[in-house]
């Protein structure tokens, strides 16, 4: 068992690091399987299957060349547009396979059970069969097109402020907290968008601002334009900001600088203040970011263990941290609430079954938006205002997190559960 979890890990390693270029592959062969879908259906063009081969071939070395030059990185209009086709095109030909797969086997099983019968007409039937996927085939790539524009030219435009109501041990009066997280400042964010989020969350009147983590996007983020917008950021009792793994990719110092020069934020990194509300006190610890892999989070810090042993004892606990997977460790401390985001929640998203969507950060995550218990613990994680890779939200609006932290009385504990 050892041995396999050591193969497992290693497997995963090797799939995150290799990732990028496993990506550009994908979205190469997706690229082609549209274009000659139609070709080949909409136009009556015969492609055999060296231009196959070929189709992909040059493809992959158009995309690898884009996304490793200067043009590709500054990440200009046209850039984004190209980018946009090869994104819509993994979903695309995603479908194209799931249908192809199940047209495959339909027709195996109808053609054997013809043949089985001693019915002449298996040859009808496959024809039939197969000149309804091509139906279906175009008419399900044509809907996930339409879906997709939807959440480039809507979705993205959407922001959700989402409250909730936290009971908390050991707090004497009411608190507002406000969260916003993976801001993403770069160049899938303008000063206007940021400037209307900022007045989003002033107008929330918090007595305390919390920021989880991916404020810059990159180095080439334009930190000095855009962080004393955030600088009008208000509440009671300031602004805290923890980093995230982007922040780390734009230079972790270099982003907590910049916040020290040009905000009043408190920047927790593997630190913990304690705020005075009256009589009363609220600890608040920041971790900075620790992932597995650009992906994943970790499940046990033992830096947040130091921090847990010299908190103060009887003083409800607040955890800022970038990615959620540490949740299970905070609760079985004690705190009481945990901040996170980095999920982006999917970024896409179908709904689904009691309210449910079901996004795209399953596959890395179990904790992919909203909010989770565990006890009388409680984490949230916030869907961010920032986009990464692509300007799209679907059912996934940008998000404003409002929690309305009451007093409450000592209570048993219960079991855990999770909305998404």
């Amino acid at each position: 068992m050892v041995r396999f979890n050591g193969l497992r890990s290693a497997a995963a390693r090797r799939f995150f690091q290799s990732f990028f270029r496993l990506l550009v592959l994908v979205a190469s062969t997706a690229q082609w399987t549209v274009l000659a879908w139609v070709l080949v259906v909409g136009v009556g063009v015969s492609i055999g299957w060296p231009a196959h081969v070929l189709g992909v071939a040059m493809l992959y070395w158009l995309n690898r060349s884009l996304t490793s030059s200067d043009r590709g990185r500054r990440r200009g209009r046209s850039f984004r547009r190209y980018s946009a086709t090869a994104f819509v095109s993994i979903f695309c030909s995603a479908f194209l396979l799931a249908a192809w797969l199940v047209f495959g086997v339909t027709d195996g099983v109808l053609t054997g059970a013809a043949y089985a019968l001693g019915s002449a007409h298996e040859a009808t039937i496959s024809v039939d069969l197969w000149s309804t996927f091509r139906w279906v085939g175009s008419l399900g790539m044509g809907g996930i097109g339409l879906l997709m524009a939807y959440g480039y030219l809507f979705g993205q435009r959407e922001l959700r402020v989402s409250r909730l109501s936290i009971p908390v041990l050991g707090l004497e009066r009411p608190l507002r907290v406000a969260q916003i997280s993976d801001i993403h400042v770069g160049q899938n964010l303008s000063r206007a968008q940021l400037e209307h989020f900022v007045e989003a969350v002033n107008r929330i009147e918090a007595d305390l601002i919390c920021v989880t983590g991916d404020i810059a996007d990159s180095p080439l983020a334009d930190m000095r334009t855009f962080f004393p917008i955030l600088a009008r950021l208000k509440a009671a009792h300031g602004v805290l900001a923890i980093l995230g793994n982007h922040d780390h990719y734009a230079g972790a110092d270099r982003v907590a600088d910049a916040l020290r020069q040009w905000t009043s934020f408190t920047v927790l990194r593997d630190d913990a203040v304690t705020l005075p509300l009256g009589r009363a006190r609220l600890h608040v610890i920041g971790l900075d970011d620790r992932g597995r892999d650009w992906a994943r989070g970790v499940m046990f810090d033992a830096r947040l263990a130091e921090l847990l042993e010299t908190a103060p004892r009887d003083v409800p606990m607040l955890l800022l941290v970038h990615r959620p997977d540490i949740f299970g460790q905070a609760a079985d401390a004690g705190v009481v609430l945990t901040l996170s985001g980095h999920t982006h929640g999917g970024q896409l998203a179908i709904p689904w079954r009691g309210g449910r969507r079901r996004n795209l950060a399953e596959f890395v995550t179990v904790f992919s938006r909203g909010l989770y218990q565990r006890g009388a613990a409680y984490l949230y994680v916030n869907a961010g205002l920032g986009v990464t890779g692509q300007r799209i939200r679907l059912f996934t609006p940008r998000e404003i997190s409002v929690f309305d932290l009451t007093p409450s009385a000592p209570q048993s504990a219960g079991g855990s559960a999770g909305t998404a």
